[in-house]
């Protein structure tokens, strides 16, 4: 008659070796989820990658714009410092300006206004 009964203060033995389980446990389900992360990231990156060399028009060079003599002067005085000029919705580039400027030099005021005068029509015509 003497039954060994259990004590209220006896707590239950919990090995290091549990500890030691537990913590494999959880740094393989991390690495787990690292790497699919990873692969999300990298099919994620590779989406984009694709869809951006489709989507991306190719770049316009300034002497398919204005043919290769004036396109390359152009792009020589763009290197130089010169800057587009806007002119209502038209984009005025250097060589222009530096045509007017050699007009107005060698022929004088009034044969730039006509010829600047006769621009502007066949410009505005041709719309």
């Amino acid at each position: 008659m003497s039954a060994v009964s259990p004590s209220v203060n006896e707590s239950p033995v919990v090995k290091y070796s549990d500890f030691e389980e537990y913590e494999r446990r959880r740094r393989r389900a991390q690495q787990q989820r690292n790497r699919t992360q990873e692969q999300e990231q990298i099919a994620e990156h590779q989406r984009n990658h694709s869809t951006e060399h489709r989507t991306a028009p190719p770049p316009v060079d300034d002497c398919e714009k204005l043919g290769t003599l004036f396109g390359e002067l152009n792009k020589c005085l763009r290197n130089l410092g010169f800057t587009q000029m806007y002119f209502v919705e038209k984009t005025v580039e250097p060589v222009v300006i530096i045509f007017f400027w050699v007009m107005l030099w060698f022929l004088g005021i009034h044969a730039l206004a006509l010829v600047a005068a006769l621009s502007l029509v066949i410009i505005f015509i041709q719309k």
